[in-house]
């Protein structure tokens, strides 16, 4: 299994075969417009990997800044959501290092990518400076009213959601606490064509632990748990 970031910068094809197969039941997607008036919206997203994200909100708004820090992705995700190239404008940039953007963006959305700077951090303390870093990133070019949304996980191949590790816990625990986001948690199951499939695709990304996990399931349905943080500005 290549490291995760070595994913991000060389194997964009492998990781979108994965995400495609997310959220079967849509229950993201209408979470998403369940909770937000998503016509003619400027956008700003963050991590936007191969645009999985984007491609649940892209027809309805007038615009969006997609961010990433690496390349490959940004590229890829240029490539498959060409038809609407009119709307989007690609920018190389790290969830930590976000330029200013002169303001009056309506909403800031990421999808599993904050969750990635958390877990690089050591200690507890550094945790709570990076999220602190990271909700200024989504907030400061946001008009007043303007929506900031996380999604994060809330566990893979798990029956129960929950906080995959600690430093999740302390992230999450910061959102709410200190930072004021309401969450609510949905089930974002991956569907594949057989359990085979699943298992080959699922290692890739996770590794061989959870390759053989996926096989004892021997189900092509695998649960998935998402957490969705919001605030109003």
């Amino acid at each position: 299994m290549p490291e995760m970031y070595e994913i991000y910068e060389k194997h964009a094809d492998k990781y979108d075969e994965l995400v495609r197969a997310e959220d079967y039941q849509n229950n993201l997607r209408n979470l998403l417009h369940e909770t937000v008036n998503w016509r003619d919206l400027s956008v700003i997203e963050g991590g936007v990997g191969t645009g999985r994200v984007t491609r649940l909100y892209i027809e309805q708004v007038a615009s969006s800044i997609c961010c990433d820090r690496a390349q490959h992705m940004l590229d890829f995700a240029q490539g498959a959501l060409s038809e609407y190239e009119d709307k989007l404008k690609f920018l190389r940039a790290d969830n930590l290092n976000i330029p200013d953007l002169d303001g009056g963006f309506d909403l800031f959305i990421e999808g599993w990518s904050f969750g990635h700077s958390v877990s690089d951090c050591s200690t507890a303390d550094e945790i709570k400076s990076v999220t602190d870093i990271l909700v200024h990133n989504a907030t400061k070019d946001l008009k007043p009213g303007g929506v900031v949304i996380l999604l994060e996980t809330l566990g893979t191949n798990l029956d129960f959601p929950g906080p995959p590790h600690e430093k999740l816990n302390i992230f999450y625990s910061e959102l709410e606490q200190k930072h004021g986001f309401q969450m609510k948690k949905i089930r974002t199951d991956y569907q594949f064509q057989s359990n085979e499939e699943a298992a080959r695709i699922m290692g890739f990304f996770f590794g061989e632990k959870m390759c053989q996990s996926v096989l004892k399931r021997n189900n092509a349905i695998i649960p998935e748990w998402t957490g969705m943080w919001t605030k109003t500005i």
